[in-house]
């Protein structure tokens, strides 16, 4: 009964909710729908809301997405068992609907400050972190991060302006995020270690595992070689270039946009801090860019 009042509230509000009846059908619904935001009830047949919640915080898929506690359980230990499991917020039964909004409001625009990019809707720098730290600590999961740019984005942004300059970021975004999240190239399930980040500008971060990688980075730079001409005038695409200044200020051509990805990767040595994968990612994304044409370079030494 309370679902469906939540159901029929939110709906007036604009929200549109999806609901499950029990622990099970909550995970597989966040799993396959990643919402952006949860309201989850503690007593749950089955799989209680803690381990619901356990669950959505050590998937890389889910673990940014906000969770509101519902319960009729207002004792001190149950709302710090809530916090303690990665509760963002927690409301005791009964609860006053307007509140519930507030809270609810408050939950998302966190999420859109503080996680997300404002240009592409991806997680942003405070997120990645999360992910990147998260994934050195997988001592026992071999897992693989993607650092994405578009090479010579300056000079298309100079010569057809930034909010075009916008357009072709957004493409990049929808690209990258298509294809890692398919689960013909990445994984499915709450223990994927699937995600996409945007770093800002031209940068973007992924990540999966070392075996999906050759796939992910081939189908990603198949398809923005294939949809990035469309982005520049009949006249440029025919020539296959732009004219711009570069660098130190002297006019030069710029061939059409490629990408170029650097993968760092945990399978055959340890990475054990954001630091040393950050430094890693550095020269990977540098031998990248020195291969001709859209290209991707994993590191695997040992």
């Amino acid at each position: 009964d309370i679902r469906e009042l939540l159901k029929d509230y939110l709906g007036m509000q604009g929200f549109e909710t999806l609901l499950a009846a029990d622990g099970e059908e909550a995970l597989r619904a966040v799993e396959r729908d990643a919402p952006d935001l949860i309201l989850l009830d503690v007593m749950l047949p089955g799989v209680d809301g803690f381990e619901v919640c356990r669950q959505v915080r050590r998937s890389m898929k889910t673990a940014t997405i906000p969770v509101i506690m519902l319960t009729a359980k207002a004792a001190l230990p149950d709302k710090l068992s809530g916090f303690e499991t990665g509760a963002d917020d927690y409301i005791t039964k009964p609860f006053d609907n307007d509140e519930l909004l507030a809270r609810v409001q408050t939950q998302l625009r966190h999420v859109t400050q503080a996680l997300l990019s404002e240009l592409t809707g991806l997680p942003g720098n405070t997120a990645i972190e999360q992910a990147i730290k998260r994934l050195v600590n997988m001592r026992e999961k071999k897992w693989a991060i993607l650092f994405i740019d578009i090479d010579n984005f300056k000079a298309y942004n100079d010569v057809y302006g930034f909010l075009q300059g916008n357009e072709l970021i957004k493409a990049t975004a929808r690209i990258i995020r298509q294809t890692v999240m398919d689960k013909e190239c990445g994984s499915s399930g709450l223990d994927s270690l699937d995600f996409v980040g945007h770093i800002g500008g031209d940068d973007f971060v992924a990540t999966s595992t070392p075996e999906r990688v050759k796939s992910i980075c081939e189908e990603i730079l198949r398809r923005f070689d294939a949809e990035a001409p469309l982005y520049y005038s009949d006249e440029d695409r025919e020539k296959g270039y732009i004219t711009a200044n570069d660098r130190r200020g002297q006019v030069s051509h710029f061939p059409i946009a490629t990408l170029s990805i650097g993968v760092v990767t945990n399978q055959f040595r340890q990475i054990d801090s954001p630091w040393l994968a950050s430094k890693i990612a550095a020269e990977v994304k540098h031998k990248a860019k020195a291969m001709p044409g859209s290209s991707y370079y994993v590191d695997l030494r040992r």
